[in-house]
């Protein structure tokens, strides 16, 4: 997948390249990265962004690498979410998560999703781009067809799910939120978690 990847995205990234700007010119403060992929958020961080950033694919985390900017404050792991709590050398908690193209491949959403809410400080900001499933359509029909054969040839990437939805469900209000269409249906927001909600959740 990691050899291929960025040729086969090269079309789609040209459309997505806009939606990821605007999505990154909101990351303050010290930022994980969630499935970093090959790296290509890297150079469209600010110049002295602090980014932590995970990718649990070896092959995908060696390309990584190679797009760290010089000088940059990006230091990258390979791990998965899952496991990063565990390491020491990244902060316990963040002021901005960056969640682009991730949640549609992760094992587990919800447990994706409340790892985000331990991770991310109050008033911190999530920020999501994921292509989710075009419901209640001809087209969604089809996607829901073919998933079984796509995940394994796409590295688990889940072409069923509501990323959106469930990130609402969990607590994630959008300051900020845009659906749109590149060939299937997207989603990009700028989220802040429910204290309150989450609150109760926790108290429950």
């Amino acid at each position: 997948m990691a050899a291929f990847y960025d040729p086969f995205m090269q079309s789609l990234e040209g459309d997505l390249l806009h939606h990821r700007q605007f999505l990154l010119n909101s990351a303050q403060g010290k930022i994980l990265e969630v499935g970093a992929g090959t790296g290509v958020n890297f150079t469209l961080y600010p110049k002295h962004a602090e980014v932590y950033a995970i990718e649990p694919s070896k092959p995908m985390f060696k390309r990584a690498m190679k797009k760290i900017p010089p000088g940059s404050n990006i230091r990258i792991y390979n791990t998965s979410i899952e496991e990063v709590e565990n390491i020491q050398e990244i902060p316990a908690a963040f002021d901005t998560i960056v969640s682009m193209l991730v949640l549609c491949t992760v094992k587990n959403l919800d447990t994706t999703i409340e790892i985000y809410k331990r991770l991310l400080r109050p008033g911190g900001l999530l920020l999501v781009l994921e292509h989710i499933h075009a419901s209640n359509s001809l087209y969604g029909k089809f996607q829901t067809l073919i998933n079984p054969i796509w995940r394994p040839f796409a590295d688990g990437c889940n072409l069923t799910r509501r990323q959106d939805i469930s990130l609402k469900t969990a607590g994630f209000i959008p300051a900020n939120e845009t659906y749109f269409r590149l060939g299937t249906d997207w989603y990009r927001a700028i989220m802040q978690l429910n204290e309150k909600k989450s609150h109760r959740l926790k108290s429950g």
